[in-house]
């Protein structure tokens, strides 16, 4: 039983972690009021307290309403803006341990920040001396966080892109989380002055949004980015209020004024607004339709400028960064394509172009282009040239480089005749626990497993990630002298030069810089 002052009891349970040491999970526990009814497309609300009452935080809390692509299902609730807490020690006298923060991701429509009915179990990080918390947030334009499964939802990045509806509410209930994080976190045994926020692929690019808003200024200490950036070309809508229209058609709601749409689609039905997707999607993943955007219509804008000038006039919150990507990340399209026995690559052989041009987002490419370079490589490195020349503290940049045995080409059951190693989201099979995933057997897994949470958890206690299980220390990355870690598990290295592919991806940059 813990106690949160203001806010009331919570009971939890006790689990156990992979190497079998006991830890207490709090799971959840509401962070922000449903976003229902009037609550609809607006900024979150602060929990109300349960004073005089004992919170069950025994199990984890819904998923938030989605579609999920690959069984065509609609899932979970409106009501699941909660986060779970994972701790080994409930003392809060002392001056508390650091802790990580996972920001799922998922294209910001599908999944959640749970450990049992999604994948982000705490069972490896509990293995570490560190407060581990997850959660849940609104998604596309209805709510939630992602796994790696294929789902959608809507509110939360919905926008009719003026003053009635900004948008980023997926955003800002991230934000109101890390709030409470920070007022609470202590009850669990946290230092709220040690706070390290991190997440992959749209859970990394929200982190970023995170150093770049004013709204999150102080409420975390250091940053871990796993192939994600803001200024990926599917991290930022471009396209939100048209696909608000569509929204709005689909439901015959009035389209001429913005207050009488919102008022319509705040009546419709959440499982009939999640089964929208099944009209705009063609690729699982694309279009993101609702994601993350500028609004300085809001009266204090979440984004108030295009992230890349934001960096450029050190307009952002300075902190140490870990920022990186893996080797094959362009093979998540691959295994889109082969899935599902290979169904989409029968639509994609028809037109291929028309594929190739929503993954990128941009009508200006030519057939043959590489998607690792221009949907991740290029951008992520230039997040990184940005940090390493603006950011205030040190910047450090990986590779991961390593073939594990759990990749994603197998969760997703695409015949390994070909090798997509290293694709997109490979690592967090090794960072993550959950039933279904096998228990990791190989040497070489363990030890860069091991590696990944060594490096991840001394930098949230210092802001230095280390590990004995590398050959020398990780050095930053300087404008000056560009470096990156090489995480492999044969031969793990500091690379005193740019990506290999750095003089690849010039003509990205100079063909379609946008």
């Amino acid at each position: 039983m813990v106690t949160i002052p203001k806010l009331g009891q919570v009971r939890g349970s006790k689990m156990v972690s992979v190497a079998g040491k006991m830890f207490h999970a709090f799971r959840g526990i509401p962070y922000a009021r449903p976003p229902v009814g009037d609550l609809r497309f607006r900024d979150p609300v602060a929990a109300d307290p349960w004073v005089g009452k004992i919170f069950d935080a025994s199990r984890e809390g819904p998923t938030c309403m989605q579609y999920h692509g690959n069984l065509r299902l609609i899932l979970g609730v409106e009501d699941c803006l909660t986060l779970n807490v994972y701790t080994r020690n409930l003392d809060f006298t002392n001056s508390g341990k650091p802790v990580l923060v996972w920001i799922p991701g998922g294209a910001w429509y599908k999944g959640s920040g749970n450990g049992v009915s999604n994948a982000w179990g705490p069972g490896y990080f509990m293995d570490r001396d560190v407060v581990f918390v997850t959660m849940n947030y609104r998604l596309g334009p209805l709510g939630a966080t992602a796994a790696i499964l294929f789902q959608f939802s809507a509110e939360g990045f919905l926008s009719t892109e003026d003053s009635e509806a900004p948008g980023n509410y997926g955003l800002l209930d991230q934000t109101m989380a890390l709030r409470w994080i920070r007022d609470n976190i202590r009850s669990f045994g946290g230092d709220p002055d040690s706070i390290t926020i991190f997440g992959c692929s749209a859970g990394a690019a929200s982190v970023h949004y995170h150093i770049l808003s004013p709204h999150s200024k102080g409420l975390f200490h250091r940053a871990i980015l796993q192939s994600g950036s803001s200024l990926n070309s599917w991290a930022i809508g471009k396209s939100v209020g048209s696909y608000t229209q569509q929204l709005g058609q689909y439901f015959n709601c009035p389209q001429s004024n913005s207050s009488e749409l919102l008022t319509c689609l705040r009546k419709a039905p959440a499982r009939k607004m999640a089964g929208f997707r099944r009209q705009i999607q063609i690729m699982l993943e694309y279009p993101i339709a609702f994601g993350p955007r500028i609004d300085i219509e809001r009266k204090s804008p979440f984004l108030p400028g295009h992230p890349r000038e934001l960096m450029e006039s050190k307009q952002f919150n300075s902190v140490p960064v870990i920022s990186g990507l893996n080797k094959n990340e362009g093979a998540l399209v691959i295994l889109m394509l082969l899935s599902n026995n290979g169904e989409l690559l029968r639509k994609f052989n028809k037109d291929p172009v028309k594929y190739l041009r929503l993954v990128v987002n941009s009508d200006d490419i030519d057939d043959d282009i590489i998607f690792s370079d221009y949907a991740f490589f290029q951008d992520l490195d230039e997040s990184v040239e940005l940090f390493s020349k603006y950011n205030d503290e040190a910047t450090y940049y990986y590779m991961y480089n390593h073939t594990s045995q759990f990749t994603l080409q197998r969760f997703l059951g695409v015949s390994s005749s070909l090798d997509l190693s290293g694709s997109h989201v490979d690592e967090v099979f090794l960072m993550f626990s959950h039933l279904i995933l096998p228990r990791l057997r190989s040497s070489k897994d363990i030890k860069v497993s091991n590696m990944l949470l060594d490096l991840w958890t001394t930098f949230a206690k210092d802001g230095i990630p280390r590990s004995s299980l590398l050959p020398q220390d990780w050095i930053p990355t300087k404008e000056e002298q560009p470096r990156y870690l090489r995480i492999e598990a044969e031969h793990p290295a500091l690379v005193n030069e740019s990506m290999p592919f750095y003089q690849r991806i010039q003509y990205w940059k100079h063909k379609l810089r946008r």
